[in-house]
């Protein structure tokens, strides 16, 4: 990917090595996007079984994914391509870091329109810090240097550029740890059987509506995402879409957001990935000015 050719790296290398020097140890990956540690060791495979769960097998798996964390940070380049219906495709690059604290996930993206540019050396950049678990909090800026803004209410359901139809709740995901929720029962994912959950939002949450998650029934991976409209369709769909195997670890390689009203769609695919990290807690702190910590070529594998 031409965007990320190599940057300084203002970190020690220390910081990215875990058993020895360059050597790739079980990796990690975007929670949200991630297959489980059952999965990680295998391909996903076919199931054909539509197995109804009671309700406390239904808690069960949802703490048992809430859990889930990875082995080690992790740092995706990626494409982010708004496809409308009508009109030209419209191209961002970035790249994103994330890492787990005693909050649970979080993680640092930032975003250029420039395919040739070096992010971390340009100006013209949005930047997002997403802390989710239990207590969400979302965070972003326009400009480098400028101070970050903390996102809530109605901001959160705004898109994040002009032509996408990620908002920062789509990326930050604050349902995933919502209390109230009801199992539906067994559904098909593409080639996959997931069993669906409907999330209902707290009280006194303005504007935000339950959400149905499908997560895999045999690696208790999450599959797909349908935010609610008011008359429960489906406003928005969120699928994973393909698989990829990085350095011993299968992660997900592509996943479309679609816009049901329009029919406009927006595609995550990661184009290279570095799992099995070790990043300094600094590069998820929402101030002023940060030293990245970039990770040498050799420790990026293509997607």
């Amino acid at each position: 990917m031409t965007a990320f050719k190599g940057t300084p790296c203002f970190f020690s290398i220390s910081y990215f090595l875990r058993s020895a020097v360059l050597g790739f140890s079980a990796a990690g990956l975007f929670y949200v996007y991630a297959v489980s540690s059952a999965c990680a060791q295998q391909p996903p495979r076919n199931d054909n079984r539509y197995e109804v769960i009671d309700a406390e097998e239904g808690e069960r798996r949802m703490a048992a994914f809430r859990r889930q964390r990875l082995d080690g940070d992790y740092c995706f380049r990626f494409v982010l391509e708004h496809l409308p219906r009508r009109g030209k495709s419209v191209r961002y690059f970035g790249i994103m870091w994330g890492s787990w604290n005693e909050e649970g996930p979080i993680s640092r993206i930032e975003l250029s329109t420039e395919p040739e540019s070096r992010l971390l050396e340009s100006d013209s950049v949005l930047e997002m810090i997403f802390q989710n678990g239990p207590r969400p909090k979302a965070w972003l800026r326009s400009v480098r240097g400028d101070d970050f803004q903390e996102l809530s209410g109605v901001a959160l359901l705004q898109p994040i550029l002009p032509d996408i139809v990620y908002t920062p709740f789509d990326l930050q995901m604050p349902f995933l740890y919502w209390d109230d929720f009801t199992y539906e029962g067994p559904v098909r994912v593409k080639s996959r059987v997931a069993q669906s959950f409907v999330m209902s939002p707290p009280e006194g949450m303005a504007g935000m509506h339950p959400v149905r998650v499908g997560i895999d029934d045999a690696y208790n991976a999450l599959l797909r995402i349908e935010v609610l409209a008011e008359d429960e369709e489906p406003r928005s769909k969120f699928t994973v879409e393909s698989f990829k195997k990085v350095q011993e670890q299968w992660i997900v390689k592509r996943i479309v957001l679609k816009d049901t009203s329009t029919g406009d769609r927006t595609r995550f695919q990661v184009q290279a990935a570095s799992v099995g990290l070790i990043l300094p807690e600094q590069v998820f702190v929402p101030q002023r000015d940060v030293s990245f910590p970039i990770i040498p070529e050799a420790m990026f594998d293509d997607v």
